[in-house]
């Protein structure tokens, strides 16, 4: 598992225990509802990361940013967070490429000239630099699926074992109706999933809707491994389980990613997780809504899926993104355009400059307000609500704001750092340990201190023009 190192004490004049009890949504319950940890001041979160063959779009950035203010409002609210995000480096297919065996990252590596490892170097790189772009903390953790072909093995041997996984052919496949759960976060529920299901593309699936475990390999083919059934690959949602258990244990507090990993991929993930396991896998299931573009889905077809550097290219900054993106909720549908990308970016400005003037004028930070922090707190409370949180920040700018300038900037420089919508602080330092963060502890917040970010990986940040790797 990820190891962490303890947080400090909260001082006596820590205001952590007046803060009001976080309420966030949970796609299991379909509710907003209180959030508990399991182990007291500690959260254990996983996040669906990158599939490493292209560079990620605005969209996805969206969710990376939810899973980001997420993080940020667990350490303002004083928990020691434990944050994993997983690379997927062999292959995310959809089913019915999974069904005919392609691979995006082989067609990737195939397209470009390169080797499937070329390709997945390239574009981890190039996430790790738009995360950096956007002031998102890296996870603690960045798993590769590649080095956890075993632990996917021994999930695997495990569920054939306990009867929930079968052999058809070449391939390994999870039997759903051994898991009477199944769909129990979608609502997609077992039975009306088989009455309009039609046949599979797998002839020797029990059901059309059991999905891949563990799939044969084609002759040739440049990504797979041996195991009990032959040289293979592992199926989609195996990776993330076997990434997850292994990384942050056996329960988490919290899994993060998408609406549309939703189904079937979170559906898969717990079925296969709790059928191993016993136990549940995840209490907090939380999703990040899509984002179109002028008011279209984003698809290649349209042209509207834009990258970070396609906004950068415009003369766009990318705090000018994530301060936009915060302005809608994270569980609503957002819709990008651009001149509501500009009109943020004037917004930074103003912030930047108020920012400044306060600094001019207060010189040291003097002592929080309270009354300010616990409106801040208040909204991000009630389900990271960004949107009524980011007006609190305004009015503290005011020139007429009440209090010092000194205890005004006191009390800014903690509420900035958690919604992270300007670059006007300190900037954060590269740790030099890919597993461990330094001690935060819930006084460090409100008290203005800064919490260094750590090294991903060991992937320089690519430069890229559009279109080329």
């Amino acid at each position: 598992m990820a190891q962490r190192e303890t947080p400090g004490v909260p001082d006596s004049h820590d205001p952590s225990a007046a803060l009001p009890p976080l309420r966030i949504f949970n796609t299991m319950h379909h509710a907003v509802v209180p959030f508990v940890s399991l182990e007291p001041g500690r959260v254990r979160m996983y996040s669906c990361g990158p599939t490493v063959y292209r560079y990620v779009h605005i969209g996805n950035l969206r969710t990376f940013l939810m899973a980001d203010w997420l993080r940020r409002t667990l350490g303002f609210f004083g928990y020691d967070v434990t944050h994993v995000k997983n690379l997927t480096d062999v292959g995310h297919m959809r089913v019915e490429l999974l069904d005919r065996g392609e691979d995006k990252l082989i067609a990737q590596a195939r397209q470009e000239g390169k080797t499937s490892a070329e390709i997945a170097a390239f574009y981890s790189a190039a996430f790790f630099e738009d995360e950096r772009q956007l002031n998102i903390l890296p996870a603690h953790v960045f798993p590769r699926a590649t080095d956890h072909i075993a632990e996917m093995i021994a999930i695997i041997v495990d569920l054939e074992a306990r009867g929930h996984a079968y052999r058809a052919g070449d391939n390994v496949y999870f039997d759903v109706a051994r898991f009477p759960d199944y769909g129990k976060l979608s609502g997609n529920r077992i039975a009306g999933l088989l009455a309009g299901a039609r046949d599979g593309a797998d002839p020797h699936k029990r059901n059309p809707e059991d999905f891949a475990l563990w799939k044969g390999a084609e002759p040739g083919r440049e990504l797979s491994w041996p195991s009990p059934w032959g040289q293979g690959f592992p199926g989609w949602h195996i990776e993330c389980s076997a990434m997850a258990i292994k990384h942050l244990g056996r329960h988490l507090d919290i899994h993060t990613g998408g609406v549309d990993n939703i189904f079937p991929h979170h559906e898969g993930e717990i079925a296969q997780s709790e059928a191993h396991t016993g136990e549940v896998f995840a209490n907090y299931w939380i999703h990040g809504q899509h984002l179109l573009v002028d008011g279209l889905k984003m698809a290649k077809s349209t042209g509207n899926a834009y990258t970070l550097a396609d906004i950068m290219a415009r003369g766009f900054e990318p705090m000018a993104l994530r301060l936009l993106f915060a302005m809608v909720q994270y569980r609503r549908r957002s819709n990008f355009t651009f001149s509501a990308l500009a009109a943020a970016q004037r917004a930074l400005q103003r912030l930047r400059g108020r920012v400044a003037a306060l600094r001019a004028s207060a010189g040291e930070p003097g002592v929080p307000q309270p009354a300010v922090l616990q409106q801040f707190a208040q909204a991000l409370a009630d389900d990271l609500n960004l949107p009524r949180a980011l007006p609190v920040v305004w009015r503290v700018l005011r020139d007429d704001a009440a209090g010092s300038a000194a205890d005004r900037l006191a009390t800014v420089l903690p509420v900035m750092r958690c919604s992270a919508c300007s670059s006007t602080h300190r900037r954060l330092q590269p740790h030099a340990s890919r597993h461990r963060s330094p001690a935060w502890s819930p006084s460090a917040i409100w008290h203005g201190a800064s919490r260094p970010m750590l090294q991903p990986m060991r992937c320089a940040p690519a430069s890229r023009p559009r279109g080329t790797a």
